[in-house]
């Protein structure tokens, strides 16, 4: 299947080269709901990887590869119940779809590995400089428009996960090997997630399963190619860790990351980001009740002002 050069979807009139272009038809309320619910399962992710990491083991990697496989399989499985195969096979294969697939493998393959190194609020803090940087990237690639309250709910989001993380007003954490890998690590991961939003933001005439199957599908090749390089240690997987990365590969896979792609499909980038900055606050809740992670007041307050900042997009119209 041949790969085209991507630019954003555009419906011509096969007829007249000057008609309008028209753009995709789009559900707010159903890209809302998909980004909420894909954030909540995303922010477990944390949980499950390190209750399926054996001590003292850095498996990230193979986790995510797992996780990318499982995908795959399960929206083969819809595609094939849903008599939808022929979709999968007319659909026009390009580089945004691609490199969406590979960014997100390996977005996701560094961020869990730095879940088992660095606490679970500032992984994902770290991780959720890719919103920020998708958002900045439609404005200039894709030309979306930024709003005010775009700008507000980037700016409190922002600030929101700096207090969460412990980032601003909180005791440094002290400096170690691991804190630095970690650190770096959640960097990476943040960076390549940012790239795979701004993906997504392309070729949304392609539908949400055929979409969220190749996903998976190049996703698995990029973590497949980790794997292959990092050679991570599963001897020490036990019956227990397996049924915990499972669960992994299920509910932060399969559900969280197909979620993704039809959240991508019905939101502006600047949208995309303020609601998906919800995992913050779910992983920050689970790092406390699960892992004893401390919680300030300030964090507290930080977690607070990303809900305002997943709410201010939604109050403003979509612009034209």
């Amino acid at each position: 299947m041949a790969l085209s050069i991507d630019a954003p979807t555009r419906v011509q009139d096969s007829h007249r080269l000057s008609a309008r272009p028209v753009a995709p038809r789009t559900n707010r309320r159903l890209g809302v709901v998909a980004i909420v619910a894909s954030a909540t399962a995303m922010g477990a992710a944390g949980l499950f990887g390190r209750l399926a990491t054996p001590a003292d083991a850095v498996i990230g990697e193979a986790l995510t590869l797992g996780r990318m496989l499982v995908g795959a399989l399960g929206m083969l499985v819809l595609l094939t119940v849903s008599r939808h195969l022929g979709q999968l096979r007319r659909a026009r294969l390009s580089w945004s779809v691609v490199l969406g697939g590979v960014f997100l493998g390996i977005s996701l393959a560094t961020y869990l590995s730095a879940t088992v190194l660095i606490d679970l609020s500032l992984a994902v803090v770290l991780h959720y400089i890719g919103p920020a940087l998708a958002t900045l990237l439609a404005r200039v690639m894709l030309k979306e428009r930024i709003t005010h309250p775009d700008l507000l709910s980037l700016a409190a989001s922002f600030l929101g996960m700096m207090l969460a993380a412990g980032l601003v007003g909180g005791a440094p954490s002290p400096a170690s090997d691991q804190q630095t890998l970690g650190v770096v690590l959640g960097v990476v991961s943040g960076v390549f997630y940012g790239a795979a939003l701004l993906c997504y933001r392309y070729r949304s005439d392609m539908p949400a399963d055929v979409r969220s199957f190749w996903n998976f599908t190049f996703g698995t090749v990029a973590t497949g190619a980790m794997v292959a390089l990092a050679r991570p240690d599963l001897s020490g997987m036990t019956p227990t860790h397996w049924v915990w990365a499972g669960g992994f590969f299920l509910v932060c896979g399969l559900l969280a990351l197909g979620l993704l792609v039809v959240a991508g499909k019905h939101l502006r980038a600047a949208e995309l980001s303020g609601l998906s900055y919800w995992e913050v606050v779910v992983a920050m809740m689970i790092g406390a009740a699960a892992f004893g992670e401390s919680v300030s007041l300030l964090a507290v307050l930080g977690a607070g002002l990303i809900v305002v900042g997943a709410v201010l997009p939604l109050l403003s119209g979509r612009p034209r």
